[in-house]
């Protein structure tokens, strides 16, 4: 066997599998999406496997790299990735695991829970004043596609990517709305950002408090706005 275990990575919880694993002297291989993902796991002696796949492509990597078991420890909100990995785990034989992080209580009465993205959409239409999207690049055309009056009111927080400055521009967001920033962010961060906007809602994904969301939910307590918070797939 040449691996102990696969991690599906890309995420602080896969650095927690990661290190877990080290500690007990397995050999790991991990595979992650993009080059970002490959250099959060510099500092540790295992081997990577870079790139996008499909589920022809993950069978194709666990037929070439025989493991004890896959860990998946992928966002909570990468339900595709999750769904592929599974089955390509099924064809080829190997046990499967999901590793994901805890859910959080948020005690705030101005929490607006949504299902998805065009709910969320569909929410905003019935609101005025400026949103704050911090949601990712991945959806930020579901927003300018479906809210009333977007290039006006959508201000988004991305990543500070190429990919993320391209895929807003590619959506319609106007230089102005976007702020390229990395995480960690703090309460004041977001608050000053809230206020920068003059943001009268946010909208987040419900990615727990490695995503950042019970600051996000602070933010918006003392800034006196809304938050409306996309639920997990899966989550009722």
């Amino acid at each position: 066997m040449k691996y102990d275990v696969i991690v599906i990575a890309g995420t602080t919880e896969a650095r927690e599998v990661i290190e877990r694993q080290l500690k007990e002297n397995k050999k790991i291989l991990a595979s992650v999406a993009t080059e970002l993902g490959a250099q959060m796991l510099d500092e540790y002696p295992i081997d990577v496997h870079t790139g996008r796949l499909d589920e022809a492509g993950f069978v194709r990597l666990l037929e070439e790299n025989p493991c004890g078991k896959i860990i998946d420890a992928s966002h909570p909100f990468a339900q595709v990735v999750s769904e592929t990995v599974q089955a390509a785990a099924k064809t080829v034989g190997i046990p499967y695991e999901r590793y994901e992080r805890s859910r959080l209580h948020y005690d705030y009465d101005r929490i607006i829970a949504v299902a998805d993205a065009g709910e969320a959409a569909e929410y905003l239409n019935q609101l005025e004043g400026n949103v704050l999207l911090t949601t990712g690049v991945n959806t930020a055309a579901v927003y300018a596609e479906h809210v009333k009056n977007a290039k006006e009111r959508l201000y988004i927080r991305v990543l500070d990517t190429p990919a993320s400055y391209e895929g807003c521009a590619k959506a319609g967001y106007p230089e102005d709305h976007v702020f390229g920033e990395m995480p960690p962010y703090t309460v004041e961060d977001n608050l000053a950002l809230i206020e920068k906007t003059k943001a009268s809602v946010l909208v987040s994904k419900d990615s727990g408090k490695t995503g950042g969301v019970d600051i996000k939910v602070e933010a918006c307590r003392r800034a006196g706005i809304a938050c409306v918070l996309i639920r997990r797939p899966g989550q009722e």
